[in-house]
């Protein structure tokens, strides 16, 4: 039973997190697709915003209006969703008459893989007790699948007067924010945030629910996230992009010595092979001159061990 759930806002530019809301497990991306903009275009006040979605932020004609107004209301914002594939609409996009499509190339599925051919279409669809000078604009990606395998389709619903082909690039873009996602799994363990639900709660079939556990932590766990890519940023392009996991096992796990003067602690790493990607960060550090409050404001100092000599052999 999912008794709570995290949904995140990602900037698919700079690769980091924006904000985290916790709510309770009934609670789906209709309801916050709104808010979560809402909050990015009012704290973050970017120049221009296009805000992607999934289908799940539209799975009513209702919740599409929604940011439809909400664009309609904010110059700099556009807004990109896949539209739900409900039978009734599949079959009228299917329809479309095939002077209609145009064929590009896409990027394969890897580096060397062949392109694959995608067919776009642009066309108007009317939503739900709504007249026809309200259609919005939609346009139909048909992906050619060889051999016995069935042609995938992928309708998107856009506010951007970009062209088809360019809206589509920027709406894969946001593949990079599930990727996030599963890093902050695997490597930031984000499944062991807190309980979102009281357990002292009177009635356990229906318990109260704490959202600042467990947003608290998600967010911080958002934020390591964040000073990870920062760091490999940092470290240079051979590192944009790197796990948190790679970088835990490259630099942070690393052995070493620690003395502790009455004016500072002193940490000595060990010699290890790429140590020296490590040193134009040591010096920012050490030039920061920070202090360790819970340590009788000592400063922090770090230094690496030279290299020895390479030893003979293979």
């Amino acid at each position: 039973m999912r008794c709570e759930k995290l949904f995140t806002g990602y900037d698919l530019v700079s690769g980091r997190f924006l904000c985290v809301r916790g709510t309770p497990g009934n609670v789906n991306l209709q309801e916050l697709a709104v808010p979560l903009v809402q909050q990015v275009l009012q704290q973050g006040r970017p120049r221009s915003l296009h805000a992607l979605f999934d289908a799940g932020a539209g799975k009513s004609d209702a919740g599409v209006r929604a940011l439809w107004d909400l664009a309609e209301q904010h110059a700099n914002l556009d807004v990109t969703l896949r539209a739900c594939r409900y039978p009734h609409r599949m079959r009228a996009w299917k329809q479309l008459p095939s002077g209609l499509f145009v064929s590009i190339e896409d990027p394969g599925v890897c580096v060397g893989a062949p392109p694959k051919e995608v067919r776009l279409a642009e066309t108007q669809t009317v939503l739900k007790d709504e007249e026809a000078e309200q259609a919005i604009r939609t346009i139909v990606c048909r992906e050619i699948r060889p051999g016995p395998k069935k042609d995938r389709w992928h309708p998107l619903f856009t506010t951007s007067t970009q062209a088809a082909e360019e809206v589509l690039p920027i709406f894969r873009l946001r593949q990079n924010h599930e990727q996030g996602h599963r890093v902050e799994v695997h490597d930031l363990m984000a499944d062991a945030v807190p309980c979102g639900y009281d357990k002292e709660s009177p009635d356990r079939m229906r318990p109260r629910f704490h959202r600042g556990p467990l947003q608290m932590i998600g967010w911080l766990v958002a934020l390591m996230y964040n000073a990870a890519a920062d760091l490999a940023q940092t470290l240079g392009p051979d590192h944009v992009g790197d796990h948190v996991r790679t970088l835990r096992r490259k630099f942070f796990n690393r052995p070493g010595t620690i003395y502790e003067t009455p004016e500072a602690l002193i940490v000595y790493l060990d010699p290890f092979l790429g140590q020296n990607e490590l040193l134009p960060v040591i010096d920012e550090l050490n030039a920061g001159n920070h202090r360790l409050p819970w340590l009788d404001n000592r400063r922090l100092v770090m230094s690496l061990t030279p290299p020895g000599e390479a030893r003979a052999g293979p």
